[in-house]
């Protein structure tokens, strides 16, 4: 059986590391980008079977990733998890008609994220 490609996307050096290490131990291959900008590409290039991608980052939002992959023509088009600090509602509908799959809130605690991994990793 093929391991389940994660791609990380986060500015913050900490918790990409510990997010790589987390799902790694569970049994993921793992790819991150720490620029939002390079994320469609390394989606185009790597075809993961699902996005991790922080809602808040220099560059592209996580609103912004998401729009410019619906306007890209990527023949592998993964479900994002969009993991954010924000809980107002508007945004999180903005977020769901950008394309996001599902919503984390940070902080989240490890069985939050693996049973949100393992639901959008099933559906695919």
């Amino acid at each position: 059986m093929t391991k389940k490609k994660i791609l990380i996307v986060d500015d913050d050096p900490g918790i990409l590391a510990m997010l790589q290490l987390m799902l790694r131990l569970e049994g993921f291959e793992v790819i991150v980008c720490d620029e939002s900008p390079a994320v469609v590409d390394t989606i185009a290039t790597q075809k993961p079977d699902l996005v991790l991608l922080d809602a808040m980052m220099p560059g592209l939002d996580g609103i912004q990733v998401l729009n410019a992959m619906r306007a890209r023509e990527l023949p592998n088009k993964p479900p994002v998890l969009l993991f954010t600090g924000n809980s107002n509602e508007a945004y999180l509908k903005m977020a769901m008609q950008s394309g996001a799959s599902g919503l984390l809130a940070k902080p989240f605690v490890k069985e939050e994220l693996l049973y949100q991994l393992q639901k959008f990793l099933n559906k695919s």
